[in-house]
């Protein structure tokens, strides 16, 4: 059973040091009102948590939101016999939580720390007053509902319309980002390993690993120091879609 290992550090006036991971984050989500900004960290709470840690617990009565200051963490489900099973990732910016503060609802999934992060932290009751004061909240909130759906559907497709290979070429591309001044190449910072990159595609360490070697016999693919360099994105996009 999930438990978590952190403590609240208060309200957050030791936020204001992490200006520009809240910058990054609230223009991420749309936010651009000096009040709305101003109220979303001071009636936030700060945590430092340490990668393992376990944000939330599957199944808890719990109605707090996070924001994702700073780090990555990972969303899984944890079955009958205790195997995790990979839902999701999110990265510094993303919002989490809201399902449970607006349904009243026990936790449907697990959230745990993939590295070190830096999150803000608020009750249910606090963040829909804060929605209620500021629709641009309450609209940012729908944005990121409406496009984890997108990204859920999406995933749900590639299971059952693409082999593994597949699957890997489509996470390779998801996790990727544009490098170079004329954007044709892509990188993946850091270079997930084999087991994580099977699980997110539901699939195993060996066909995952097979599928990067292949990879890079044809010269679509660099594995370098640290990173994955995605050489012909174009390319890549194509096989995946016959696969």
């Amino acid at each position: 059973m999930f438990r978590h290992e952190f403590a609240a550090s208060g309200p957050a006036g030791g936020l204001m040091q992490l200006d520009t991971s809240w910058n990054a984050a609230l223009h991420d989500l749309g936010i651009d009102g000096v009040t709305a900004r101003r109220e979303m960290v001071e009636r936030a709470e700060q945590n430092h948590v340490a990668a393992g840690t376990v944000i939330i617990a599957q199944d808890e009565a719990d109605d707090r939101v996070f924001i994702l200051l700073g780090g990555r963490a990972r969303v899984v489900l944890l079955s009958e016999n205790g195997q995790e099973i990979w839902l999701d990732a999110f990265e510094a910016g993303a919002v989490f939580g809201e399902l449970a503060a607006l349904t009243g609802a026990p936790r449907t999934s697990g959230i745990i720390a993939e590295t070190d992060c830096d999150l803000a932290i608020y009750h249910g009751k606090t963040f829909f007053e804060l929605m209620h004061r500021h629709g641009e909240i309450g609209i940012a909130l729908s944005r990121v509902l409406a496009k984890r759906v997108q990204h859920t559907t999406q995933r749900m497709f590639e299971l059952s319309a693409l082999s593994a290979p597949g699957r890997i070429y489509a996470e390779l591309l998801r996790m990727s980002r544009p490098v170079g001044s004329d954007g044709t190449a892509r990188v993946i910072e850091p270079a997930p390993s084999m087991k994580e990159l099977a699980l997110r595609v539901n699939s195993t360490r060996e066909t995952a690993s097979r599928t990067i070697n292949d990879l890079q016999r044809k010269g679509l693919l660099e594995k370098l120091k640290g990173r994955i360099e995605l050489v012909d994105p174009d390319q890549l996009d194509r096989l995946r879609g016959s696969s």
